[in-house]
């Protein structure tokens, strides 16, 4: 008896019933929504590692405050020293103003047929003493010609005039001197003020 053949169309007895490539829709929607609902059932942080975290939160924000307030510190440290260093001669150099002072006063009046090798050589130690100074950071403060400035001018007199814009310093009285941004000593002036008018 000959064997006999089965359909093409039916299946082998041992086969699979799913066809390759074919994917079974209703199968993987399954496995998805049991892995959303298994994200969905996280357990609850436990309450004493949620204190620990907060509190290391806290320690590093008073280190981050700390940091930030010695920075500022040694800045301010740096920007004090800098400030002794630089203005550490000035009480010493205001005392040598008025040294200055006379000697300029002496070139200015000078007797009539005085030696002129000892006028030259007095003029000499007064330049040497402005460079001096200079040195040091000292400089004269502007003044005929400048608007009145009270934080560097000081007025003690005043002229009427009309040829200059009030308030415009027209003579200078005794020179003033700035260490390097700090006034050493204002300038004594004579400032500008308008005629009153006659009634």
């Amino acid at each position: 008896m000959p064997p006999q053949h089965g359909s093409p169309d039916q299946p082998e007895p041992g086969a699979q019933k799913s066809r390759p490539g074919v994917v079974d829709s209703r199968a993987s929607s399954a496995v998805d929504s049991e892995h959303t609902a298994a994200g969905q059932d996280q357990p609850s942080i436990d309450p004493e590692l949620q204190a620990a975290r907060d509190e290391v939160q806290a320690n590093f924000g008073r280190y981050q405050r700390l940091a930030a307030d010695f920075e500022n510190y040694k800045r301010r440290t740096r920007q004090e020293l800098a400030d002794r260093t630089q203005y550490a001669n000035e009480e010493l150099l205001r005392k040598l103003l008025p040294i200055l002072d006379n000697l300029r006063r002496a070139l200015d009046h000078a007797p009539e047929g005085i030696d002129r090798n000892w006028f030259e050589g007095l003029r000499m130690v007064v330049r040497q003493f402005e460079d001096t100074l200079q040195a040091q950071g000292v400089s004269p403060i502007p003044a005929v010609g400048e608007k009145f400035d009270p934080s560097q001018h000081e007025a003690i007199a005043r002229e009427e005039t009309d040829e200059h814009e009030e308030g415009t310093i027209v003579e200078e009285m005794q020179p003033g001197y700035r260490l390097h941004e700090r006034v050493l000593r204002p300038t004594l002036v004579k400032v500008a003020h308008p005629r009153a008018l006659k009634s």
